[in-house]
């Protein structure tokens, strides 16, 4: 699973985990670290010994000395004196002593070994990983090569020669086979100074997953008061796991939040749980409830779980952690089984909804779904049907009731390179069988509508005469649907999709079938590129259309006028791409009636890697909204970083959210500081924060929000 947790992945000396960056110790001081060499193994199992010089010390005991070298499998062990007893395999090294492994060196004084049990005893050790772990230990202790003991132990990632952190341990363990490590008595000192303790701990050795208690985090705000969180992780399986994080609030009271992830063969999900047993400011229970689930139980068919549910309508205000939880307005609560085949597609789904804030939505209880994707007939013919079944039901006293839809489908293909024509004949059968209706409203409702449309395209392409291939495609579309009255037709999940530059070809406006637009109208596109002719890639994309209607569309939601306008609005859009890093783009559409835009955007973006980018962004829609919004990241120096955000409603005159960060990164450690203020109602003062993270590379990091 990813983003498993890491608690203290500590001394991880044969199997050294990475630190997160591409190069995060360039910033160390130049030769800080020692050079670690490769091993060469031998090439059997024997013991091989090399020396400049060899002699007997007594009976069985050879004293090698000069630069002497002890290979053994992956091990090697250099020193300047050695004395060996070849009958018990015992080694006693000093002068110089160094044990390397593969990304491993370790120096002492003194290294006593016995070879042939593969166990070895370093003094006054030092060690050093390539992922430039390193740290002392009094002893050392190699109890074969899976198996090791630090005595009066440290750890850290920065200059040996003056870290700016350093954990130690009375007494580290450190198992290689079952993946796990073990530490008594750890004191984390940031700049000579303890900060933190522990009697015990255990903790995952690289990247496995460990029961254990994660870092705690602390905060103050005026909302909650103090804050403490203490993650608890729970390995309850290879495809199992679960963390419980207590969250105590001085102001409110101690939330439980858990969360449970699985992950098998044939399914997946989470479920997220928090609960306050009593709110000490509104004095009542406050809980919050999401699961999501995707599972494919049999060949064909897959299942899907999206329920979410919370206690009250101010719980996400009270608890959410950015802009888009809090301005939640409803909560999802669907559960649906598909089956998916080679030439046909079934669903079944339930959907309901908690209101958060707004008014109440229809709910589907339940809706069947089919869709063909048959194959062609008599060589172009293509046939299609879809239809759905839905009872629609609503928490108030409103109409509600089922509907029945049906829609066959037939079309000729006809595609060239040099373009396409599409011929396409629909007919929609739809019934409505409704209750709580009004008096005098009809019960049972028909509607049967057939639709035709063609569409067509050419595609032009010219060389510009450099590097560079200019194309011109023109598009025409069709669609005639005739008029029906559906003034008495309840509209349960139906809204109009103005025609726009997203999607400027459709048969019905209406996204939904509550709603057929009476369609005789003529869909005009055209679109040119300029494409680079080595690369292909495309510079510069500029599109324009129109509707040109020929006659009323009389058939409108509830509250609209009937549409008498000759043409639609003019719609644009332009995207400039001169290089990798530029990319500019805009979007309008022009309202001929009453000579004004109803939409444009304009977005200039600038990316040259992940640490140097900035974006602004123009949203404006007609008497309803416009904003501007800024960002950027940017690396001043290796060590220095900006980044920033800012969100203006320029109709309402005030910041909807506004971020602004530094980042300073050192050899073995960073400082993260982010302010951040976000706009919440009218009514009440905008919510502001202030957060900073410690990290310390290759351990973990440490944050606090208030």
């Amino acid at each position: 699973m990813p983003g498993t947790p890491r608690l203290l992945p500590l001394l991880v000396l044969l199997l050294g985990a990475p630190v997160a960056g591409a190069d995060p110790f360039a910033l160390c001081p130049a030769g800080s670290y020692p050079a670690i060499p490769p091993v060469t193994p031998p090439p059997d199992e024997r013991i091989h010994i090399e020396a400049d010089q060899a002699g007997l010390a007594r009976e069985g005991v050879s004293r090698l000395e000069g630069h002497v070298v002890v290979r053994r499998e992956r091990l090697q062990l250099e020193a300047e004196r050695v004395d060996y007893d070849y009958l018990t395999g015992h080694l006693d090294a000093r002068d110089r002593v160094r044990l390397l492994a593969p990304g491993l060196l370790i120096t002492g004084e003194r290294i006593t070994a016995d070879l042939k049990a593969s166990r070895a005893d370093v003094f006054a050790a030092a060690y050093f990983t390539t992922e430039r772990a390193n740290g002392e230990a009094r002893q050392l202790h190699l109890d074969g090569p899976r198996r090791l003991d630090l005595l009066d132990a440290t750890f850290t990632t920065c200059d040996p020669a003056d870290p700016a952190w350093l954990l130690g341990a009375g007494h580290i363990h450190l198992d290689m086979d079952s993946r796990q490590g073990t530490a008594r008595n750890v004191v984390l000192r940031v700049a000579d100074t303890p900060v933190f303790w522990l009697p015990w701990i255990r903790f995952p050795i690289g990247d496995e997953r460990l029961t254990g208690l994660l870092f705690p985090t602390f905060g103050n705000s005026e909302k909650h008061g103090i804050q403490v969180q203490t993650p608890f992780y729970w390995n309850i399986a290879p495809n199992y796991d679960a963390t419980f994080t207590p969250w105590y609030m001085e102001k409110r009271g101690t939330m439980l939040r858990s969360e449970f992830r699985y992950l098998h063969r044939k399914n997946r999900g989470q479920l997220d749980a928090d609960w306050l047993g009593n709110d000490r400011i509104q004095d009542r229970e406050r809980w919050g409830l999401h699961w999501q689930h995707r599972g494919n139980p049999a060949p064909g068919w897959q299942t899907e779980v999206d329920y979410g549910k919370v206690s009250d309508t101010d719980y996400f205000a009270d608890f959410g952690s950015s802009l888009s939880v809090t301005s939640t307005t409803h909560l999802q609560q669907r559960g649906a089984l598909n089956w998916i085949g080679t030439d046909w597609e079934a669903g079944l789904m339930a959907q309901a909804f908690q209101t958060i804030n707004g008014s109440n939505s229809y709910e589907r209880l339940p809706q069947l779904r089919f869709q063909s994707h048959l194959p062609e007939r008599n060589g172009r013919l293509h046939f299609g049907l879809d239809g759905e079944w839905v009872r629609f039901a609503h928490p108030d006293e409103v109409v509600q009731g089922d509907r029945l839809d049906l829609r066959p489908v037939v079309s000729l293909p006809l595609r060239k390179a040099a373009g396409f024509v599409v011929p396409r004949l629909s007919w929609r059968y739809t019934r409505y069988d409704l209750d709580t209706v009004g008096a005098g409203q009809p019960e049972r409702i028909e509607r049967s509508l057939p639709t035709a449309s063609l569409d067509s395209g050419l595609f032009f392409e010219r060389d510009t005469g450099g590097d560079g291939i200019q194309t011109l495609e023109p598009r025409l579309f069709y669609v005639y649907t005739p008029y029906r009255d559906q003034g008495d037709i309840p509209v349960f999940d139906t809204r109009y999709r103005p025609f726009g530059i997203n999607e400027p070809v459709r048969e019905n406006f209406f996204d939904g079938v509550d709603r057929i637009e009476d369609a005789n109208r003529l869909t005009a596109l055209l679109t040119s590129r300029w494409l680079d002719s080595i690369s292909g890639n495309e510079l510069l994309l500029m599109s324009l259309g129109q509707i040109w209607y020929f006659d009323d569309r009389r058939v409108t939601l509830p509250g609209q006028p009937v549409a008498t306008s000759a043409t639609s609005n003019l719609i644009a859009r332009a995207v400039y791409r001169p290089d990798n890093r530029w990319n500019l783009a805009g979007d309008l559409a022009w309202n001929p009636e009453v000579d004004d835009f109803d939409t444009y955007n304009l977005r200039v973006a600038w990316t040259r890697d992940a640490d140097h980018q900035a974006h602004l962004d123009y949203r404006n829609t007609r008497d309803r909204l416009e904003t501007a919004e800024a960002s950027f990241a940017w690396r001043l120096t290796p060590r220095w970083r900006l980044d920033g955000r800012y969100l203006q409603d320029l109709r309402a005159a005030h910041a909807l959210e506004k971020v602004l960060g530094v980042r300073y990164d050192s050899c073995c450690w960073a400082l993260a500081l982010q302010a951040r203020e976000r706009f919440i109602s009218e009514t009440v003062e905008p919510e502001r924060g202030f957060y900073f993270e410690i990290e310390l590379r290759g351990l973990s990091s440490v944050g606090t929000r208030y």
